[in-house]
């Protein structure tokens, strides 16, 4: 174990004063909600979902994510990571939808199949792990491949961020002043913080931003109105899409997307570990490989999008230099019990998409500084330029290529060709092995 860094003013089991506890907490429930509160209503309407199956789509992800989450900080890697609903995850689902939808199939037979293709995708996760041969994958994650997974990863989501500080919509293609004002304002709130105050106050910078944002736009008129939650309390559903059905092609493409996926976990662990000054031991990447297994089959019982580790917690940690595990485990019980005191759900799920857009900018923006120190960690030769430049020219080049560019090809490969994550990736892995480094 390494030396816990001077930057950190809380390390993972130091105590938290209680004066200061309570705000701790509810700066995690705001990267919580700004996390979750944008996915489940997009890709709900894709699903062809009511408002009010929606609503209930949304719930079941507040309560998921804390139970995954507080499973994982209790049992899996233990580090203050949150687990939330895939941007790969989602963008596969709609990709499905939309190519079911023009062969003129059923999206419902589609939410069942998909709740079935989840939980065995998941299945096989949990195995990888339970055999041990989730070690000898992970070797193939070197820095390169994190590097690069980790830049495209933030690319991706920039054009995301953009758009959210822009207000431009699909219906909406232009840009919306008051959303960009609200955006600057929270954002800049959060870094004059961030950057010129100290102690205490320096590290919630995100709270008191995303507050000072959060009330601007609802003077602006620009407050979010989320689909209505009917019930004060409402238990979460199991199987909330009807029967499980099985289908080859949905089941391949999800046990592809998981298996992909788990890049983003070995990601979200080493440069976690590498924030709090620790290293990933075997055993603890079992582990948390293990109840990412089972959070993906629980994500197919609860008919929510599959989750995956957020790699912004590291910047959340390195921004405001709390890793303690307490407020962060509080956090995690409020989620759960949000997933079933429905009107607190409703109430974080109102935070304006232009302000969570926000504070995630400021937080993927130390993601990216992390993903070009996984760079520094390898002596840079025309190897390596190579592999990185191949891969990231590649990756970037599909995320600008319009959705229809690989419709000639099968479904499940087109689910997985069409993500540029996914493609660069895939990509950096194989050129790593190809062209191995000599021994010395």
């Amino acid at each position: 174990m390494r030396k816990q860094p001077d930057t950190l003013k809380y390390g993972l089991e130091d105590a938290v004063p209680r004066q200061e506890l309570l705000l701790y907490t509810l700066q995690h429930i705001v990267y919580f909600a700004a996390g979750i509160i944008v996915l489940p209503i997009a890709v709900g309407i894709y699903l062809g979902l009511s408002q009010g199956e929606i609503a209930e789509f949304l719930q079941r992800t507040f309560f998921l994510c804390g139970v995954v989450t507080l499973l994982q900080l209790s049992f899996g890697h233990r580090y203050p990571i949150i687990d939330g609903p895939a941007g790969l995850w989602a963008s596969m689902l709609i990709v499905m939808c939309l190519v079911v939808s023009e062969m003129g199939g059923s999206l419902g037979e589609l939410r069942r199949d998909l709740q079935l293709g989840i939980l065995i995708a998941g299945g096989l996760v949990v195995l990888l792990a339970a055999s041990g041969l989730i070690v000898k994958i992970s070797k193939l994650f070197t820095p390169i491949v994190n590097g690069v997974i980790i830049l495209l990863m933030v690319l991706q989501m920039s054009e995301t961020f953009i758009r959210g500080a822009l207000g431009v919509t699909d219906e909406s293609p232009a840009m919306d002043p008051k959303q960009m004002l609200v955006f600057l304002v929270t954002i800049v709130a959060i870094l004059v913080i961030a950057v010129y105050a100290r102690g205490f106050l320096q590290s919630i910078a995100t709270l008191l931003g995303v507050a000072a944002g959060w009330v601007l736009a609802v003077l602006m008129g620009l407050s979010e109105h989320r689909p209505a939650m009917d019930q004060i309390f409402s238990i979460p559903r199991m199987w909330a899409f009807g029967t499980p059905s099985f289908d080859p092609g949905v089941t391949i493409t999800c046990v592809i997307g998981a298996l992909v996926l788990l890049s983003m976990s070995f990601a979200s662990l080493n440069s976690m570990a590498e924030a709090v000054g620790e290293t990933v031991t075997d055993r603890r990447l079992s582990k948390t490989v293990l109840f990412h297994g089972v959070a993906t089959i629980l994500t197919g019982i609860f008919a929510v999008i599959p989750f995956m580790p957020f790699v912004s917690s590291t910047g959340v940690v390195l921004m405001t230099g709390v890793a303690a595990r307490k407020p962060f485990r509080i956090a995690c019980v409020c989620m759960i019990v949000f997933g079933i005191f429905s009107p607190v759900a409703a109430f974080l799920s109102s935070m304006p998409s232009t302000v969570a857009y926000a504070a995630s900018t400021v937080v993927f923006s130390l993601i990216l500084g992390q993903g070009l120190k996984e760079f520094q960690k390898v002596r840079l030769t025309n190897r390596e330029s190579y592999i990185i430049g191949i891969s990231m020219i590649s990756g970037m080049g599909v995320m600008f290529l319009p959705d229809q560019a690989f419709s000639a090809l099968p479904e499940t490969v087109h689910f997985i060709a069409s993500n540029g994550l996914v493609t660069g990736t895939i990509l950096a892995m194989a050129l790593e092995q190809i062209f191995r480094k000599k021994e010395a």
